[in-house]
Formats: structure tokens, sequence, C-alpha cells
């Protein structure tokens, strides 16, 4: 396991203290991160293309670095320059080479208060570790936030709905309750409840209101139930995932272990 911390701040006390308190949630998750190179980026401000394409909402993501990733939307020359570093070697015909294969991204608003860079960046590393050690439950949730608008108006389903999403939820509040205590954690929720912008916020918030974090999560049984509730919807997943072409990570999903062909009849939405 290899995290490369970076912390952007013209204030050294809170560049000191954040990096502090991103190594303290390192800590806890131990020897429990995948073998992979990951970079930790925490930045000084937000970052508006990431908003503007992941919505105002948006505190952070975790993402693997691929092909055409940073075409789309424009990344933060800072955060670029981590993750390509001078390459020392003579061999080489490229000036730079990639120095890590991982990223999870902190806007500067969410790193203001400890409770949100612990539970945020907690949240993104349970996604780091989906993909290291469940790769394929991690593609399969993947999918499901892409379903066509009028499936998850008929379905109502929620950010929160998604397995993933609800386990990645879930150890965010067990981490932010460990480092900061519960009272800390519910206060906290609290007020992001009255601060949401959007309703989608809101809900989000509410779940996290709700959720136990003594309980362990089943992502594979929870993953295999949502995708048994979408059944009738099986043909969208299906043009979902053929839409993902070569990408590695999706090249090998059958999702025909998730439906029963005698009995499936796929709702068309036209």
């Amino acid at each position: 396991m290899s995290v490369k911390i970076e912390v952007k701040s013209c204030d050294d006390g809170a560049k000191v203290r954040r990096r502090a308190v991103a190594q303290s949630v390192l800590d806890v998750f131990g020897n429990g991160l995948p073998d992979l190179k990951l970079l930790a980026f925490f930045d000084d401000k937000d970052w508006q293309p990431f908003k503007d394409h992941w919505g105002k909402e948006n505190r952070g993501f975790y993402r693997p670095i691929k092909e055409g990733i940073f075409q789309s939307p424009i990344w933060p020359s800072d955060a670029m320059q981590c993750i390509f570093v001078d390459d020392d070697d003579p061999s080489s015909s490229l000036p730079l080479k990639q120095d890590v294969d991982h990223v999870i991204y902190l806007h500067g608003s969410t790193c203001a208060g400890e409770v949100g860079l612990i539970m945020t960046f907690s949240h993104e590393l349970q996604h780091f570790i989906q993909y290291g050690f469940n790769r394929k439950l991690w593609a399969e949730n993947l999918l499901l936030p892409h379903l066509p608008r009028e499936v998850i108006d008929i379905t109502g389903l929620n950010w929160p709905d998604f397995p993933a999403e609800r386990e990645a939820r879930t150890v965010a509040k067990r981490t932010g309750m460990k480092l900061c205590g519960a009272d800390a954690v519910n206060k906290y929720i609290d007020r992001r409840i009255s601060e949401s912008i959007t309703q989608k916020e809101v809900d989000d918030w509410r779940f996290s209101q709700r959720v136990d974090p003594s309980i362990s999560y089943d992502l594979a049984g929870e993953t295999r139930r949502i995708f048994q509730r979408l059944k009738p919807f099986r043909q969208h997943l299906e043009e979902l995932l053929d839409q993902q072409g070569a990408d590695a990570d999706f090249k090998n999903l059958d999702l025909a272990e998730y439906f029963d062909d005698a009995d499936d009849h796929a709702v068309r939405l036209g």
C-alpha cells in the first residue's frame, strides 16, 4: 500500500493539521488498504469544473486513473503535478512519468472542518478498497447511477440506495465516530442537513443520519438484491455495460448471474 498525501494551503498550521487528520484516518484503516499507488489530494479551494461535472453538492471523489480521465472535466494543475512527476530515468523518452494509479480528491470546503475531512476521506477510501478487493462489485455498482432518468424516477432510487455508496457512508460514519466521537458526527450531519442546497443532498445526509455504523454491511448480498430489484430494466443495464467498451474493469462482467432468463421481461422505455 502506497498513499501519497498532498495538502494545499498557504497556512502552514492548517497544512500540518490536515495532514495529521488525514494520517489518522489512514491509521484507522491500517493494513486494510489495497497494495495500489494512491494520491490523496486535499485542495485549499473548491475546484469549480468538478462541481460543474458532478454537482454543486460534490465534496470529493475517488477515481482510478485511466485513459481519457483528464479530458473532461479539467483538472487542477496542482493535482496534475502530483500525478505526473519528473522522470529521472535517462533512458526515458518522456520528461514526465505517472507516479500514482489512483486519486482521491477533496474540495477545500470539505477540508475546512475536521469531521467533514475525516468522513469524506474515509468514504472515498472505502471506494478505493472496493476497487482493490471487490472490483467486480465496484464496477457493477458504478453502472447504477448511469441508468436512464426514467428508470431512476420509476424506481425512486437515490444515490444512497446504491450498495457501494451505502457501504462507503457506513464506513465514513464509523470512522468519524471513532476519531471525533458520536456527538461531533451527529452535530455535523445535522448541520449539513440544515445547510443543504439540493433535495438530493438533504436525502443523502438524512440517510447518513439513520445509518447504524455498528452493523457490518453485506456489499455482495445488497448488490445482488438491487440488481434483482432492477430486473425489469436489464436491457438498460446491459447497454450501460456495453458502453464501457474495452475498459478492463468491466470486461469480464456478466450480469446474467443476477437475472433468471426464463422469467426476465425487460421494460422498454421509449
